[in-house]
């Protein structure tokens, strides 16, 4: 293989891109269901790639493209960021159980799924099949590589197959889903900001946003007589990615029995680099939206690319527990929706709940994208409290997507007694959440003296 193979790829992958985007433009289905470019371009690279007719010459390394890219995604993740203050975290504990609750009961009840059932039926089934759900689900794409990644090394590559697959079904179900919701939410009155879904703006239907609204992509804080600003906040987080891979190479040459996944030392090294950013006053050179600019992007490629590279024969094999896992998955995050996030919001629990809703279905992304239609001018702070509970989880989050999965290959009783650990957590939270009144189930919390 050659450096000209991965340009190559490159270049077919942002072909693709390109015409999905295109196609989300002008094909009104797709603008009906808010599909975004990479999924559309995805399943076209899918049919004319090495799983469908062959047409588009992909290097072996397709597949491997995701495992690096979701590298890179976990180092940008703190690279700029800003700290929590009290004021920030008041006053969101309702939203803090709303997410952080079906991110636990989708790995907890995903598992005694699995293992109380689908292994029934089917026998073979591989014991992390129980962790499809919530990796695909809230975890979506980024996740499924991070986890497929590690399950390439424990005898289960399958895994990363599958995952992906949960992760478009969740990502498509959930909008589609998501819009039916809203469509039954305006009906019912329980929207504040709109009346009808029909009002969205069109350059959210067609992803092409006018020139009178196009907005800036970034600050520029290096000067380019110097080197690029792209160039720079590029070199950290590659930086990073980098530090990351290597240590996950030391560990395990040193520990044989103990392998980092590569994700999780770039994401330390990410918080290093921020350390010596902020220790050398350099923060004030580093742009944090540009940085969300790079991760985006490598994003969008890890989608397009994992979609493309799917074994179909894999999906084939195991379409019976797909089927029913996904389909208690979608149900799951509806019934979360009705019954959690109406009674764990003092105000606007529709708009909030909804953001909540598409977040559990794939990425932060489906949930602005849902939450945007009902709430235009993101006035029920669905969006800021989503970004503070997603910071104040991300340990949990993390530890769910390593460390199951290492324990369940141990066979034995040990995913069982992952399932049981995982239960245990959800439900310490949930009379956590009853004791400090953040979920008041049955009853509509208050919003201004009134009742919702």
């Amino acid at each position: 293989m050659s450096l000209w193979d991965i340009v190559t790829d490159a270049g077919l992958l942002g072909a693709l891109l390109l015409i999905g985007q295109f196609l989300r433009a002008k094909v009104k289905f797709f603008q009906s269901i808010l599909m975004p470019a990479s999924l559309i371009g995805g399943f076209i690279g899918l049919a004319l790639g090495p799983s469908g007719f062959h047409i588009l010459p992909f290097s072996a390394q397709l597949t491997k493209y995701a495992g690096v890219l979701i590298a890179v995604v976990f180092a940008a993740t703190p690279i700029g960021d800003k700290p929590i203050s009290k004021k920030d975290i008041k006053g969101v504990g309702g939203f803090f159980y709303q997410n952080t609750g079906i991110l636990m009961l989708q790995y907890a009840a995903g598992m005694a799924l699995a293992l109380g059932i689908l292994n029934k039926i089917w026998p073979g089934l591989n014991d992390g099949f129980g962790l499809l759900m919530a990796t695909g689900f809230y975890g979506g794409h980024g996740t499924a590589a991070a986890v497929g990644a590690i399950y390439k090394e424990h005898g289960y590559p399958e895994f990363f197959d599958l995952a992906n697959v949960s992760a478009t079904v969740g990502l498509v179900g959930g909008i589609v889903l998501g819009m039916v919701l809203i469509n039954w939410g305006t009906r019912k009155g329980y929207t504040n900001y709109v009346e009808s879904p029909k009002q969205l703006p069109e350059h959210i239907r067609t992803g092409l946003i006018p020139e009178n609204q196009q907005k800036s992509g970034g600050k520029i804080t290096i000067s380019n007589m110097s080197l690029d600003p792209l160039a720079f906040h590029i070199g950290i987080i590659m930086i990073a990615t980098m530090l990351g891979k290597w240590f996950s190479v030391m560990v395990k040459s040193q520990v044989s029995w103990l392998s980092i996944p590569e994700f999780v030392s770039a994401l330390l090294f990410g918080y290093v680099m921020q350390f010596f950013l902020k220790k050398t006053g350099a923060t004030k050179y580093v742009d944090r939206y540009t940085v969300q600019r790079i991760s985006s992007t490598a994003t969008d490629v890890l989608v397009i690319s994992a979609i493309v590279g799917l074994k179909l024969n894999v999906i084939a094999a195991n379409f019976g527990p797909l089927l029913i896992s996904f389909a208690f998955g979608l149900v799951l995050n509806i019934a979360w929706f009705l019954y959690v996030g109406k009674y764990s919001s003092s105000k606007d629990w529709f708009e909030r709940a909804i953001m909540n809703y598409g977040r559990a279905n794939g990425v932060i992304a489906t949930g602005v994208l849902l939450s945007r239609v009902v709430d235009p001018d993101q006035k029920s702070r669905g969006l800021e409290d989503t970004g503070i509970t997603d910071l104040l989880n991300r340990p949990i989050a993390i530890a769910l997507q390593a460390l199951p999965p290492i324990f369940i290959a141990m066979g034995g009783a040990y995913p069982m007694y992952t399932t049981l650990v995982m239960w245990v957590g959800f439900i310490v939270l949930t009379v956590v959440a009853l004791a400090f009144k953040w979920w008041t189930p049955g009853k509509m919390q208050y919003s201004g003296g009134e009742q919702l």
